[in-house]
């Protein structure tokens, strides 16, 4: 092909039709500029393809990442909703002043279940270090930032002074009226044993650290699994609406 473009312009200039030579130069120009427009056009395109197919990627990963969230929060609320409800029943059964029974126990190891909130926070990192850009909507986006901000900044947090609420019982509580906590795995069911029913039953500084727990439990553990979750579910379907838009 430019042998013959070359034997055009030397024929061309052989019989000196020069203003024929500068029309077939321009046109070489132009088809030149073409060619080269084209090029760029299947290179920009593939690299739109790219980006495209690794976006859809990222956003299928978040999906994974936020499903790992609202089983761990499902795991979460339902053992939280066993700590409150011995907190309710201790609560009650020690303000009507009722004997000890065995049954106590569980209701006792109950109350230091401590949970906590757990989030997934690798896809996010990942695109982090990469560039959060890659997430084309700037809606979307700002709502992923806003989600992982508050685990990391709110919820973690909240969760941590629970913790250390529990913690700051065993030192300082616990021990004067049980012999140990956590005693077998919550999920089955841990049990603590007064040591001395009555004395427990009549120390204001256990009573008012049970009654303080239940209004902790919600401030610091309810509350935050219920915002959580409503996050999430505004999230997943943002994302969802986006692979969609995205594949058309």
């Amino acid at each position: 092909m430019i042998k013959f473009f070359r034997k055009i312009r030397y024929d061309l200039m052989e019989n000196n039709k020069t203003a024929n030579y500068l029309k077939y130069a321009l046109g070489e120009i132009v088809l030149v500029v073409i060619g080269i427009l084209i090029a760029l056009q299947i290179n920009t395109w593939n690299e739109n393809r790219k980006l495209k197919s690794e976006e859809l990627n990222i956003l299928e990963n978040f999906k994974e990442s936020l499903k790992s969230d609202s089983l761990y929060h499902s795991e979460s609320k339902q053992l939280n909703e066993k700590a409150k409800l011995s907190m309710d029943y201790l609560i009650e059964y020690m303000d009507k002043d009722l004997p000890y029974k065995d049954s106590l126990k569980y209701h006792f190891g109950n109350i230091t279940i401590d949970w906590g909130l757990g989030f997934d926070f690798s896809t996010y990192e990942a695109l982090k270090s990469k560039d959060l850009n890659l997430i084309t909507n700037e809606d979307l986006r700002s709502e992923l930032i806003d989600y992982y901000n508050y685990a990391e900044n709110v919820v973690l947090g909240l969760t941590k002074r629970y913790s250390d609420i529990i913690e700051e019982a065993s030192r300082t509580i616990f021990s004067k009226h049980f012999d140990q906590i956590w005693s077998g795995r919550v999920d089955e069911g841990s049990v603590m044993t007064p040591l001395d029913y009555k004395a427990l039953k009549n120390d204001h500084q256990f009573r008012y650290f049970l009654k303080s727990l239940k209004n902790q439990n919600y401030w610091l553990i309810e509350r935050p699994i219920i915002n959580s979750n409503n996050r999430f579910e505004k999230l997943i379907l943002a994302i969802d609406n986006e692979i969609q838009r995205i594949k058309k």
